[in-house]
């Protein structure tokens, strides 16, 4: 059944990593450098006229029962709610989550896998504009002394977001992690 599945996905364009040869994959050129003292990644998504649970209720479904890839899992969260923690209500916070990935990623300097990089979420509301939802995306590398992803965190992030039926009104970085490539 799995490797049928990866067949499927292989077939239809959805590569399932990034495997530091050359980048085929635009989402696998921005490669991380250990910024967070591993690699890691973290994005901010806007979305205009979306409340924070319509986000949260879209970003569950898409990623429920392994995601677009097949290879995303929702996580219990401190709260005992399973993918998001219930509505915190917060000032401007409502919603964290987390999910696993896993990617069987042979890259040039190791050739066993798979690995799995954590990805985050936290949805909140902009205080300075109405119905504004903002997302943040945060994906790390869960394994010791990964200076270089190839990409993948970025992948994690951008493979998962394209896949919400939502249309974010900006997509940013939002500190040095996972930059663009130099051109």
């Amino acid at each position: 059944m799995m490797k049928t599945l990866g067949l499927v996905l292989l077939a239809s364009g959805v590569a399932m990593a990034c495997n530091g040869g050359p980048p085929t994959d635009p989402d696998c050129q921005n490669h991380d450098l250990g910024s967070c003292g591993t690699a890691c990644c973290k994005m901010l998504f806007t979305y205009k006229n979306n409340t924070p649970t319509q986000v949260k209720a879209a970003i569950f479904a898409t990623l429920a029962n392994g995601g677009p890839d097949g290879r995303y899992a929702w996580q219990t969260t401190s709260d005992g709610t399973f993918g998001f923690s219930a509505d915190y209500n917060y000032e401007q916070f409502h919603y964290l989550g987390q999910a696993y990935h896993t990617s069987p990623m042979p890259g040039k300097y190791v050739t066993s896998g798979p690995y799995r990089d954590t990805v985050n979420f936290m949805i909140f509301s902009d205080p300075m504009a109405a119905n504004v939802t903002t997302l943040r995306v945060f994906s790390l590398s869960d394994i010791n002394g990964a200076l270089g992803d190839n990409g993948m965190n970025y992948k994690n992030i951008m493979l998962a977001m394209k896949a919400v039926p939502l249309q974010a009104s900006s997509t940013k970085h939002e500190d040095n992690s996972c930059p663009a490539p130099k051109n």
